[in-house]
């Protein structure tokens, strides 16, 4: 496998502030364990998210197809199962360039997250996630946006809804899309991509978008407690 290529958070805003639009899927363990390439223990990822046999191949599909578009590791992807996706890469998509994903969570930890908000809000973004997503809206920043509700567990079962959903808001003119679907985001964004990849960013927000909408998914978020992010949002966390 290639190494990995760091890109600091500035080459993605810049892109988005100069509407050079672009795709981007993150893959932690959780997602590895998604494909099922090392036998677990584990029914579930840590937000709850369960690891399903619908997932295997679409997961899996990612990677046949290498799509030219940012595909990003996380710091924890290739802990415990590393090996048998460095594996899985090398036999199967040995050309693919892989990114560091962790630039999001280092604007939101850096107190850099106005900085995103003010970068994508002109877009009119569309958020796709569970309902406690809608509440994007009372960031400072943000102003007017678009929101596709999705179920907060095994959102998979409703992809073609969700696919309808995004192309239709796509025909409206939308041209930012920011997932916060679990697992589901990564098929999802692939499965987009050769559609509306070429005008459109289709970008994972994971779980960075969380602690500002009151909730803490994430050991971090929990050590930090809601007073970190309390600053960049109209709402009242608690």
């Amino acid at each position: 496998m290639k190494d990995i290529i760091k890109l600091p958070a500035e080459h993605y805003l810049d892109l988005i502030i100069h509407n050079k639009p672009f795709s981007l899927c993150r893959f932690g363990d959780g997602e590895t364990l998604c494909m099922a390439l090392a036998p677990h223990p584990l029914k579930q990822n840590c937000d709850g998210s369960r690891f399903i046999e619908e997932l295997i191949n679409p997961m899996r599909q990612i990677f046949r197809n290498n799509y030219d578009y940012y595909h990003c590791a996380l710091d924890c992807t290739f802990n415990e199962n590393g090996k048998e996706l460095i594996e899985f890469i090398d036999k199967t998509c040995p050309t693919m360039q892989m990114y560091d994903g962790e630039w999001l969570q280092h604007l939101s930890f850096d107190g850099r997250i106005r900085e995103l908000i003010d970068a994508i809000a002109p877009y009119n973004p569309c958020f796709i996630g569970g309902s406690h997503i809608n509440k994007v809206k009372y960031m400072i920043g943000m102003k007017d946006m678009r929101f596709i509700e999705t179920p907060t567990r095994d959102s998979y079962y409703k992809f073609e809804q969700i696919f309808t959903q995004v192309m239709n808001m796509h025909l409206a003119g939308c041209r930012m899309f920011l997932f916060s679907c679990g697992f589901t985001s990564k098929p999802l964004i692939d499965t987009l991509f050769p559609y509306i990849g070429h005008d459109s960013f289709c970008i994972d927000f994971g779980s960075v978008i969380d602690p500002y909408v009151g909730k803490l998914s994430r050991d971090g978020m929990k050590h930090y407690g809601f007073q970190k992010f309390q600053p960049y949002t109209n709402l009242l966390l608690r």
